[in-house]
């Protein structure tokens, strides 16, 4: 690497750390600032009578009694050394309840990765190709419509209509993909409405560029062109973006989760949430900040080596 590469290379790692810092500064204040003592939560989870002197010895006990920022500093210290505490709802490690909820989780997004990747596929040619018509109006509204319905929404639908009503999937006791899939399916429905008009666009401007007319000079049909040709250059364009989507998708699937009672880390966290399980929200905040900022950078890479026009600029 030249000294350019390294003085970007450096300011990315600095802006992740910087990120990361924040992300967990943010999820301490908004805990401390909370009306509800999670001394007190604790206390009351694990004794029928709750008296001063006992949520006063819980303080002490979890290290609420010292000051935030010494609070703060010292769980950094302990989360470098991949030590996060324990569960204060079951007792037992935070990691060990993480590496239960993680898995469940990233089969959720990578099942929606793949069902964005086939749809945004599908629908963007189909929108190019019928931009003119009723139909790629119809389409276009539809894609609206898609963008505009939250995924959790989406789920509550599904839920109504494809299991209570029509019965064609139970609502618990699925295995393998069905157990993923729904909740896949919800979460994708937004980055396939959204990328698709995007994929629609970018084959529309690749059909005009310089290397498209050539193409038909030499004869080639317009189908052979769009699929072999500019369809290859449209969707290098929309990597990046879409890996950046993915990690949207792992933060939305917090609430879809909850939705099909899938034990993953959304789940997890929103119950943590409710009973006040700081040890655990403190740890899923931070996995999740880290995969966002990982993704985030795998985004940036990807369109440095794909796009030949910022590699150029920075040649330059």
């Amino acid at each position: 690497m030249n000294a350019k590469q390294w003085r970007y290379v450096s300011r990315r790692i600095s802006v992740m750390i910087f990120s990361l810092l924040f992300v967990t500064l943010l999820s301490f204040m908004l805990m401390r600032l909370s009306p509800v003592d999670p001394a007190a939560a604790y206390v009351m989870r694990n004794s029928p009578i709750v008296t001063d002197e006992q949520i006063a010895e819980a303080r002490i006990e979890l290290g609420l009694d010292k000051p935030l920022a010494i609070q703060y500093v010292t769980w950094i210290k302990d989360a470098l050394c991949g030590e996060f505490g324990n569960s204060l709802a079951s007792g037992k490690p935070v990691l060990m309840e993480l590496s239960k909820s993680i898995p469940v989780t990233l089969c959720v997004v990578a099942v929606s990765a793949v069902l964005m990747i086939m749809g945004v596929l599908l629908f963007g040619c189909l929108q190019y190709l019928t931009r003119e018509s009723l139909t790629g109006k119809l389409l276009t509204v539809l894609s609206i419509i898609g963008i505009s319905i939250p995924p959790f929404y989406l789920a509550i639908l599904f839920i109504q209509y494809f299991a209570f009503r029509f019965n064609f999937i139970s609502v618990t006791g699925n295995v393998g993909l069905m157990k993923y899939l729904p909740a896949a399916l919800c979460l994708s429905i937004c980055g396939i409405a959204f990328y698709s008009q995007m994929l629609a666009g970018s084959l529309e401007r690749e059909m005009n560029e310089d290397y498209s007319f050539f193409a038909r000079c030499r004869g080639l049909k317009e189908e052979r062109i769009l699929f072999f040709h500019a369809l290859p250059h449209a969707v290098t364009d929309l990597v990046p973006n879409f890996v950046q989507m993915i990690g949207l998708c792992l933060a939305g699937a917090a609430i879809v989760e909850r939705v099909f009672s899938l034990p993953g880390l959304g789940y997890l966290i929103i119950d943590s949430v409710v009973n006040r399980n700081a040890p655990v929200i403190h740890a899923s905040v931070l996995f999740l900040a880290i995969m966002l900022v990982l993704l985030d950078l795998a985004a940036t890479i990807l369109q440095w080596y794909l796009r030949r026009d910022i590699r150029t600029e920075e040649a330059k």
